[in-house]
């Protein structure tokens, strides 16, 4: 009977040795890239597009809440981009409509009206600047031998320049594209996108239009970070939601010199910290980062490739390493962040009112009434309240998980390649959300 058991847990570890070199293998192999490097179509980048970015950079399109925003400034960038794409804005088979007095939407028709149109977006206003915060002066879009800088240099007047010079180019190359393509530009993206992106999916929604995909900002093509001395694409197929709540309590207050056992400053201080350091469930292995790591897998040295192969048996083992990193953290779980702490008015007076606001990123694998009543089990003390709050971004759910193995993740994965050749490109997810996507996904589009 020993001789029996010893051979069969000789015969279940070789098979185990067996699954995971085979498994290992299988990920092993790169797949050879089908984007077309010499395309014609491809530009060529050179100190005029430099020029364009920094002039961009340079006009303030700042917006400071949803009703206030530099409107002058949002009519200089229009002015600016009607001279600098006049081609764009006067080609026949390109429609050219303002929203809201400053957001633009451009159809771009193609030569054949059977095939599905896509989205891209981006946005023209940025977040404030404190001067003396930066190193340099954050609208003077100072061109360096390295860099561009300024504030909108990567949030987001790239991608919207990006977006134009593309346009520009193949309109004044004489090309017409065969599928049409839609183009949105926001005005007030940073403030929730309630006049920019919000009232241009209802309008494209009245037309009846649903695009095949969407493309608005999120991941970026990183060096040495995801995988250890080469570049990797990852393009955002998912977001995270938002939820912003109020905790509140009411206690007797009274003076300092006669403090009683408990105050509301000091249940409300015990509640945030429980909420702090009790974080939710990871979703390890059941969101993007498995499509993620899969298919970055033939490029990581070997010892990892056995890792990140084998998550049916290693998968503990990786969530737990994802897990000590605040960036990978965000990536698997919904986060928590107490970000305002108000009670008292004066120092030798007990508040008898305390409050504080918590800030979540939702995972998509979670919903918001999950969120709330981990919350109300972690903090446990039925005194303390809670509500949903409105903020300057409004709350809204997770976005659904778009497939990689998509159109448009296809389309994405050529184009990136075409540029950064051999790069591999691998789903991922934003930790941060954005608005303009946000406001236009579910009525317009199931492919993000």
């Amino acid at each position: 009977m020993q001789f029996r058991t010893s051979h069969l847990l000789s015969f279940g570890l070789a098979s185990v040795v067996v699954v995971i070199f085979l498994r290992t293998l299988r990920l092993s192999t790169v797949e050879k890239s089908d984007a077309d490097h010499g395309h014609p179509s491809l530009m060529s980048v050179g100190e005029e597009h430099f020029q364009r970015l920094s002039r961009a950079i340079q006009i303030r399109t700042i917006s400071w809440s949803i009703t206030d925003y530099n409107s002058s400034a949002l009519d200089h960038f229009q002015t600016f981009l009607r001279q600098e794409y006049a081609a764009v804005f006067t080609c026949p088979f390109i429609t050219v409509e303002v929203v809201s007095n400053y957001s633009f939407l451009f159809t771009v028709s193609g030569s054949d009206s059977s095939l599905q149109p896509y989205l891209l977006m981006s946005h023209i206003d940025v977040v404030p600047a404190v001067s003396k915060e930066w190193t340099v002066d954050p609208f003077a879009g100072d061109i360096d031998d390295t860099y561009i800088w300024g504030r909108g240099a990567i949030d987001v007047k790239n991608t919207l320049l990006a977006i134009m010079e593309a346009v520009n180019g193949m309109v004044t190359s004489n090309r017409r594209p065969k599928r049409t393509f839609y183009v949105a530009f926001g005005h007030d993206e940073e403030v929730g996108g309630v006049q920019g992106a919000a009232v241009t999916a209802s309008l494209l929604q009245q037309r009846g239009v649903h695009f095949d995909f969407i493309l608005d900002e999120g991941m970026v093509v990183v060096e040495d970070t995801v995988i250890p001395g080469r570049l990797a694409a990852l393009v955002g197929v998912a977001e995270k939601g938002l939820l912003t709540i109020r905790l509140s309590i009411n206690m007797t207050g009274g003076h300092s010199s006669a403090p009683r056992a408990e105050s509301s400053l000091s249940a409300m201080a015990r509640a945030v910290a429980k909420l702090s350091q009790t974080p939710h469930p990871h979703h390890f292995g059941h969101g993007v980062e498995v499509d993620m790591l899969e298919q970055l897998a033939p490029y990581f040295p070997i010892a990892r490739r056995v890792f990140i192969s084998n998550l049916w048996l290693f998968g503990p083992l990786v969530a737990w390493l994802f897990s000590q990193k605040p960036e990978t953290a965000a990536g698997i779980r919904t986060t928590t962040s107490v970000t305002i702490f108000n009670s008292g008015i004066k120092a030798n007076v007990i508040p008898g009112y305390a409050e504080a606001i918590v800030n979540h990123r939702v995972n998509p694998r979670d919903s918001f009434d999950e969120v709330l009543e981990r919350d109300r089990d972690i903090i446990d003390d039925d005194r303390i309240k809670i509500d949903l709050i409105p903020t300057v971004l409004p709350n809204h759910p997770p976005s659904p998980i778009s497939s990689s193995k998509s159109f448009g993740f296809s389309v994405i994965r050529k184009s990136v390649q075409a540029i950064f050749k051999d790069t591999p490109v691998a789903p991922g997810k934003p930790v941060m959300a954005t608005q303009q996507c946000e406001s236009s996904r579910d009525v317009l589009c199931s492919q993000l």
